[in-house]
């Protein structure tokens, strides 16, 4: 039974429908319709562009908006609830596209490419809009965007300027004679300035001002198919920028068990990770995907003795590297990941270990020893772009394969209300150690904790996992380098905890267990990012 509709009045079409049934309406995508009753999943109305032309439609081909109702029956009048701003760009839209068309057919190419990437420019404005995501300043520079950009285009075009009042039109039976002609200038000197200054603004920032979307680029790790080793390993995949010689993101761990796949079964499938927070400028710096591999078993790889060791040794084995300027136009082209294969290199001196992927990206092959087949490290990636709330909600399958959220090291370009971000991290350069009368060095490996000042535990402290505790890689008979290694920790509680380091001395076969042990000082420094955004 047909009932008249209550809040359910108007609506935009976002399926094509025939009109195959009977008194069937035809739609196409991106009409707006007028909807006068409902019946088990079916609407009864017109669509505004033919008012006159009543029909059925499918009500789940259309998308309800929200709209004001006056004199309702059969006469009412519906308005839809929505930012005047963005009415305004849809109808203009609308009306330029055919006088669009007519610029070709009149050979005014110049003129016909401007208003293209002005008509391209207004569209992705407007979807920000209707994102609903941006802040009061965001909108307002937005808007102020959008009006100038409409006023270039109907000045252009010979349409009639619209008089304006803090980005919205204005009635023009509701305002004086003078105050409307006052608004006019305003206008014209606006598309004056935007004439004059546009181009030379574009020449300087090489395109128009507009709210940075940031990006966060999805890595997943499908296999490790040059497992070798025989040995459990940890893969550590970061952001490194060549250039000024850092890494500028937290490090994303997977663990592996000696035959290559996941030490923990519900994680397969599951190894990924999410970089978030690159900006434009990001993007243009001189990025790499870097890959450590760490082995966890015997200190030396060719040791001859049989069975498993007694104690475990964290060594370091190999670095693989991946350009991102050579991935991310095929990346950024696409909507799905894509594969791609990441030799790992042996580092030849352990010395160097802790710059073998600035040697590997420089090619300085005496440093390192190539594989000897093209197999290694399978990875995808993924370049999503926007906030992360709206990442989320159009890429459900991805965060529901629980994937670690790996932060940028720093502020991200901008700040959203509500984030609130408490990280500090804490960075072991080296340690200087007495040999206490020993002829080489001893084995050192370092475990951290993060302690309450009553001396328990912090457990969660990681962002991506539960850690009880963390070490460092283990460098037998070397002298004391830098290799640095980071812990994190972000929790608001954190500020008045310990986060103190535990020296265990792992003495190899050579060493001498009677030797005296002594530490003369570390070498630490640590970082903190804190901001809580209203």
């Amino acid at each position: 039974m047909w009932t008249p509709t209550e809040d359910e009045k108007i609506g935009v079409v976002i399926c094509n429908f025939r009109g195959s049934v009977t008194q069937g309406l035809a739609l196409e995508v991106g009409e707006t319709v007028q909807i006068l009753e409902k019946c088990e999943g079916w609407y009864r109305g017109f669509s505004t562009r033919r008012p006159n032309i009543k029909g059925v439609f499918p009500a789940s081909y259309v998308h309800l908006k929200k709209a004001i109702v006056t004199s309702r029956g059969p006469h009412e009048t519906v308005i839809p609830l929505e930012d005047p701003v963005v009415t305004e760009v849809t109808s203009t839209l609308q009306e330029w596209a055919l006088l669009w068309k007519q610029l070709y057919v009149k050979h005014k190419v110049d003129l016909f490419y401007k208003v293209r990437h002005v008509m391209m420019e207004l569209i992705d404005l407007r979807r920000q809009l209707l994102s609903g995501h941006l802040t009061q300043d965001q909108s307002r520079d937005v808007k102020r965007h959008i009006t100038v950009r409409l006023d270039w285009g109907n000045e252009h075009m010979g349409l009639d300027l619209v008089p304006r009042k803090e980005f919205d039109m204005v009635d023009e039976d509701q305002i004086s004679v003078s105050d409307l002609y006052k608004m006019h200038l305003s206008s014209r000197h606006s598309v004056q300035q935007s004439t004059t200054q546009g181009d030379s603004t574009r020449q300087r920032h090489g395109e128009p001002c507009r709210v940075p979307v940031p990006h966060h680029l999805l890595v997943n790790l499908k296999s490790f198919t040059y497992n070798s080793i025989g040995e459990d390993t940890d893969i550590f995949f970061s952001l490194y920028d060549l250039r000024e010689g850092k890494t500028i993101s937290e490090k994303f761990m997977v663990r592996l068990n000696k035959n290559g796949g996941p030490k923990n079964p519900e994680k397969v499938d599951r190894l990924c990770a999410l970089f978030t927070d690159l900006s434009n400028k990001d993007m243009k710096r001189d990025l790499y995907i870097v890959s450590q591999v760490i082995r966890t078993g015997r200190m030396l790889l060719n040791d001859s003795k049989k069975g498993p060791p007694h104690v475990q040794y964290r060594r370091p084995y190999g670095c693989a590297v991946l350009a991102m300027s050579d991935v991310l136009q095929t990346i950024s082209e696409l909507k799905e990941e894509k594969d791609f294969v990441l030799k790992v290199y042996t580092c030849n001196n352990e010395n160097e270990w802790y710059q073998i992927h600035e040697n590997i990206i420089r090619k300085s092959s005496t440093k390192y020893t190539a594989p000897s087949t093209n197999y290694g490290l399978i990875i995808s990636l993924q370049l999503l772009r926007g906030d992360m709330e709206q990442v989320r909600r159009e890429n459900p399958l991805i965060f529901s394969r629980g994937v670690a959220i790996t932060r940028k090291l720093g502020f991200p370009d901008v700040i959203m209300p509500g984030d609130i971000r408490n990280d500090l991290y804490l960075t072991l350069e080296r340690g200087d150690f007495e040999r206490g009368g020993k002829s080489v060095q001893k084995n050192i490996e370092v475990t951290v904790y993060v302690l309450y000042a009553d001396g328990e535990i912090l457990k969660d402290y990681s962002p991506s996992r539960t850690l009880r505790s963390t070490s460092a890689v283990n460098h037998p008979h070397i002298p004391p380098q830098h290799h640095a290694r980071a812990f994190s920790c972000s929790a608001p509680r954190l500020w008045n905890s310990l986060i103190p380091t535990h020296k265990t001395e792992t003495l190899s076969q050579h060493s001498n267990p009677n030797s005296k042990r002594t530490c003369s000082n570390w070498h630490i420094h640590s970082d903190t990012v804190h901001y809580t955004s209203f």
